[in-house]
């Protein structure tokens, strides 16, 4: 009855380290010597190359029904430590190194020199634009302010659209130009074709036509045709500040400014 019993949980023991096998899925078994109970010092902790196969044993008492499961589990050579960085991840301002300027690059000090706005399509001749360089920085260190250049070097056309928009205004004209026997032929022709009750692109093409036929005379009705003035805007300065663009014509020198109210703007003329 005794061995009975015995024979009978020994198989028990068996069928339980089977089913741990089978549960594992291709796990192998091999003896395992008994433990030893008594305190041992462990064995050294050993790292195991990647690609290498960990065990995992389990014990189960009763020497001859005493079995070691080894579960080979791959490792995994891909997997990062926690706290490394990704591959592509982008080095931080202070490893960044310094991007070095493109050759021929002007330096910043360049740009922050300019204290003047130029409106869309002007163009400054190359001595009209240092004087304004200069004219410009010297209102800037009065006022703080820069200045918006609103007319430059002209072609008889826009010089026919800008001359179109001071008749249209009723300003002096004659008053403005020094050569009054040309601008009172190209009034002429504006009068001719209000008159007509042309529209505004037929009347700035007539003043074009003799604004040209008086370029081939050799005759200059604005120094805006020969690249030689500027205008400058006006209608949003202070008195103040019309003094100090003033003082600063004056200190650049060899420049006339004339003060014209339709619209509101300073007429530069560069000797």
């Amino acid at each position: 009855m005794l061995c009975s019993r015995s024979s009978a949980l020994q198989g028990a023991r068996r069928a339980v380290v089977i089913a741990l096998a089978l549960a594992a899925g291709g796990c192998i078994s091999r003896a395992a010597p008994a433990p030893e109970l008594v305190g041992t010092p462990r064995p050294p902790v050993t790292v195991t190359a990647p690609g290498a196969q960990v065990g995992f044993a389990f014990w189960v008492p009763d020497g001859p029904a005493a079995r070691v499961l080894s579960l080979h589990v791959q490792e995994n050579d891909e997997v990062e430590p926690p706290d490394a960085e990704p591959p592509d991840a982008e080095p931080s301002d202070a490893e960044r190194p310094a991007r070095a300027p493109a050759p021929g690059a002007a330096p910043a000090e360049a740009d922050e020199e300019r204290r003047y706005v130029l409106l869309p399509g002007v163009e400054l001749a190359p001595a009209v634009e240092q004087k304004v360089e200069k004219i410009a920085s010297a209102y800037f260190r009065r006022t703080g302010k820069e200045l918006v250049v609103t007319s430059g070097t002209r072609d008889p056309a826009r010089q026919a659209e800008a001359m179109h928009e001071l008749f249209r205004h009723g300003a002096d004209v004659l008053g403005l130009y020094k050569d009054k026997t040309a601008v009172r032929e190209i009034k002429s022709a504006y009068d001719e074709e209000r008159s007509a009750e042309h529209p505004p692109e037929a009347m700035i093409a007539a003043l074009e036509r003799v604004i040209r036929a008086q370029i081939d005379r050799g005759v200059f009705i604005s120094a805006h045709l020969r690249e030689g003035a500027v205008d400058i805007r006006n209608r949003d300065m202070t008195p103040a500040e019309k003094r100090a663009f003033l003082e600063g014509v004056d200190e650049v020198g060899g420049v006339f400014a004339l003060e014209e109210s339709r619209p509101p703007h300073y007429h530069l003329q560069i000797d």
